[in-house]
């Protein structure tokens, strides 16, 4: 989804810099010149955010300012200066953030904020006070940077929500609760998710001195201490985000083949061999498959590797889309896996039966060269739980299929 941002901004050399950011930055961009400029775009059309020169030709006291957040626009206000009367006009309103626009490092933090925003939409927060007040300020500062929010008013309720939603990413709590304070709150949270999983900020409008460090040593990331400035709440607060995203891109490049982007070989006997350990204690049964090209090695040798990565590449993307509710990786060269976790053995077979005849009728589409092959398929279940057990068994299935004729299934 393309996303609209109005540039409001007269000097046409500066707008032409913002523009070209914002381009890059995946946005389809309206510029406007002056406040009249402004009102008439925004009467036509509706903005995903604006990023506002404080001083126009026909607004020098920073009119545009409310006229883009009236109109519900999230808004970033470049000024030239930021001395005490631009400041307290400039934080009458609840606007996403400033730059100055002489600052060396400007124009790579618009570039920051013009990522993070579309970034936050799907980044969930968890507010947690027992003050409703509160809730609702930190609330509406989230709203500006278009994060899911997420209220609970103690810790237990916090637990609950974070059983309900595994997917919140910060949680925001106070220090100072009914049934179960915010450092108790985040020893908990620390038990159950590791700092990689899910970053904390404490506030609290206590003038304890150690308040802070007892927080940070029930591993909460961060601190504030209430009243805090929304400035500081929202570097804080992005910073931590962005560790978090950080490290799971760390992980994924970590966990992930380079050519297909499937699992590799690495993530794949981890998650199996925890899942196998889970489904011992409930005394159930996993499966496994093990996928190979017939002849690739043929395909290789007669029209390249880069054609070959092809094949690898397009075999990928169906395996992804075929076996979307299972684990599937990339193994080494043209050995692929799926592993079942308490599948349905019938179930699993059928569906490899009719991937296999998926492939052998539309193996050609993958390749630029029109290259049509087929896969052999091997399958083993349990009660097996080693993985290099379940793998061994259905390595031998496989080798039973290559050996009886290939473009097959054998279990």
């Amino acid at each position: 989804m393309t996303r609209k941002i109005l540039i409001v901004e007269d000097t046409p050399a500066m707008a032409r810099v913002q523009k070209h950011i914002a381009l890059k930055a995946g946005y389809e961009v309206d510029i406007a010149e002056s406040l009249a400029q402004t009102k008439e775009l925004i009467s036509k059309n509706s903005y995903f955010c604006a990023v506002v020169d404080f001083i126009l030709p026909d607004a020098p006291s920073g009119e545009a300012v409310p006229c883009t957040v009236n109109a519900d626009i999230p808004t970033i206000v470049m000024t030239g200066n930021i001395d005490k009367k631009t400041r307290d006009t400039v934080e009458k309103y609840p606007i996403i953030d400033y730059i100055i626009k002489e600052n060396k490092q400007a124009y790579q933090y618009l570039e920051k904020q013009l990522h993070r925003l579309p970034r936050n939409e799907n980044v969930k927060v968890l507010v947690v006070d027992d003050s409703k007040s509160t809730r609702r300020y930190i609330c509406s500062l989230l709203v500006r940077h278009k994060y899911q929010i997420i209220e609970a008013q103690d810790g237990q309720e916090a637990l609950k929500m974070l059983e309900n939603s595994p997917d919140i990413s910060v949680i925001i709590t106070d220090n100072e609760m009914p049934n179960m304070n915010g450092d108790e709150l985040c020893s908990e949270i620390r038990r159950l998710y590791s700092n990689d999983e899910k970053a904390i900020i404490g506030i609290s409008g206590s003038d304890s001195l150690g308040l802070s460090s007892l927080f940070l040593k029930n591993g909460a990331n961060d601190y504030l201490h209430k009243p805090f400035n929304s400035e500081e709440f929202y570097c804080r607060l992005s910073q931590n985000v962005d560790m978090l995203e950080q490290i799971a891109t760390i992980k994924r490049q970590a966990n992930t083949d380079y050519l297909t982007n499937l699992p590799n070989r690495r993530y794949f006997f981890e998650e199996t061999s925890k899942s196998l350990k889970k489904i011992k204690n409930k005394q159930g049964s996993g499966a496994l498959a093990m996928l190979d090209i017939d002849h690739f090695k043929v395909i290789n040798d007669t029209h390249g590797h880069d054609v070959g990565d092809e094949v690898l590449k397009g075999l990928s993307i169906c395996f992804s889309k075929y076996f979307k509710k299972y684990l599937v990786a990339r193994l080494g060269g043209e050995e692929f896996a799926v592993y079942f976790a308490n599948a349905d053995k019938q179930e699993a077979l059928k569906r490899l039966e009719g991937f296999r005849y998926f492939i052998e009728a539309n193996s050609q589409e993958f390749s630029k060269e029109k290259i049509k092959f087929t896969i052999s398929i091997g399958f083993a279940d349990g009660p097996v739980y080693q993985i290099d057990e379940l793998l061994k068994q259905a390595d031998l299935k496989l080798y039973d299929a290559k050996e009886s004729g290939r473009n097959k299934v054998v279990s």
